[in-house]
């Protein structure tokens, strides 16, 4: 009797545990950003639907080694001055700041996440 119970419970947690682990909130990856030839920052798999910052300087390139696609935003905490709009990024690609309009100071994720790492 205590086998069939024990079965049971695996029978009914391990495929809880195997969706729970693709449903991760989280693009697996690295949003690397540089500021000329001296400052570079990387920012390990961000987290989906949350701003996240730039140094406070900002930024002038930004490479995109995640599964999904980002806007790049001139404002702190994903807003954008007048006169200065965003960048959308996709996946797997790099973009570089027309300086005249001003760094990138944060990005916020566009879409859903990959089940799985990309790379």
């Amino acid at each position: 009797m205590r086998v069939r119970r024990t079965l049971a419970v695996l029978c009914t947690i391990v495929p809880l545990v195997w969706a729970a682990t693709g449903c991760s909130d989280s693009s697996g990856g690295r949003i690397t950003a540089t500021r000329g030839l001296t400052f570079e920052q990387s920012i390990s798999n961000p987290v989906h639907g949350k701003c996240q910052a730039f140094a406070p300087l900002g930024v002038d390139r930004v490479s995109n080694h995640t599964g999904i696609d980002i806007v790049l935003h001139k404002g702190f905490r994903c807003t954008d001055p007048a006169g200065r709009p965003s960048s959308y990024l996709a996946s797997t690609y790099s973009a570089s700041a027309v300086i005249s309009l001003g760094l990138w100071h944060s990005f916020s994720t566009v879409g859903w996440p990959p089940p799985v790492n990309p790379n």
